[in-house]
């Protein structure tokens, strides 16, 4: 008989997610049923960050064509809709600064990004004129957490640390935080521009 009432109350519950509209991140879609092939070209890279608008590329590329929703193709004559997204600026700062040397602890980068999603016709079906994305990192050897999500998932050691000076430090949490904030900034066009709100 327990075995009867587990399985009820799973079912009530399942049909209750059901009938709020509760659907999985990626499974469902805003934009038009005729919009199902979407071309991306590559992205138009303003600042000073090389190689930025080919990662932002391949990460758009790839959030696009993981679920399903929609395919992306090669072609705009394939397409039933072009996303094309411009890198407008990086910004970094420091975010902390060690007194007495001035020596930069923490860096602040921020990505602003242009994205907008039109028919072939030219029918605007999405837009965000600037989307910020941005990331904190340590800049020295006292300052990097390496038991941070961020520090495992990155290229640097924790027994390399040691070895490195303040500024290879520094660019190798740089280049890791671009990374990260190129996936961040193609998961939020993605949401933004497809995936319907929750």
């Amino acid at each position: 008989m327990r075995k009867y009432k587990s399985l009820s109350w799973v079912t009530c519950l399942l049909l209750f997610v059901v009938g709020c509209g509760y659907t999985f991140r990626g499974s469902g879609s805003v934009l038009p049923p005729d919009v199902r092939k979407i071309h991306i070209p590559l992205v138009q890279n303003d600042s000073t960050k090389i190689g930025l608008g080919t990662l932002l590329t391949e990460a758009l590329r790839d959030e696009f064509d993981s679920y399903g929703v929609v395919v992306v193709v090669d072609t705009e004559a394939e397409a039933d809709a072009i996303l094309t997204v411009e890198v407008l600026d990086v910004q970094e700062s420091a975010g902390s600064v060690r007194s007495g040397t001035n020596t930069a602890l923490q860096m602040d980068t921020v990505v602003f990004i242009r994205g907008e999603l039109r028919r072939e016709s030219g029918e605007l079906l999405w837009r965000d004129p600037q989307l910020k994305v941005q990331q904190t990192y340590g800049a020295d050897s006292s300052t990097v957490v390496t038991s941070s999500v961020g520090f495992a998932g990155g290229s640097i050691s924790s027994s390399d640390l040691g070895g490195l000076s303040s500024r290879e430090i520094s660019r190798g949490q740089e280049a890791d935080v671009l990374a990260s904030l190129v996936e961040e900034a193609s998961r939020e066009i993605y949401d933004k521009a497809v995936a319907p709100d929750f």
